[in-house]
């Protein structure tokens, strides 16, 4: 059980989990919001807004885990958590297309 942090197998899957949910989260609006600054759509104040409710969404996610974690468990649970965002960060950046080079611009340009 040392090995494991005090936390168990369960805690660390449970921690991975969400760790991939929120991080999921988190880069899938940042995602959408480059989309959306680059092709240009909808109003302009949906920007900032976008920004503070993922920083919002993160301070909800360091609040909760502060005051629900048992404070031995705590840096298992956030290693297991910051685990699972990165993986989701992978995935989420896995997804994005590159975009084509315009014409002529490309290494197959004569």
């Amino acid at each position: 059980m040392n090995a494991l942090l005090g936390m168990g197998l369960l805690g660390w899957i449970v921690a991975l989990a969400v760790g991939f949910v929120i991080g999921g989260l988190f880069f899938l609006s940042m995602k959408l919001q480059v989309e959306y600054v680059v092709e240009h759509r909808g109003p302009i104040w949906l920007l900032p807004a976008v920004m503070y409710a993922r920083l919002a969404l993160v301070a909800a996610v360091l609040v909760l885990v502060a005051l629900l974690v048992p404070a031995p468990q705590l840096p298992a649970a956030m290693v297991a958590g910051v685990a699972g965002a990165f993986v989701a960060r992978v995935l989420v950046g896995r997804m994005v297309r590159r975009r084509e080079p315009p014409e002529g611009e490309g290494a197959d340009a004569d």
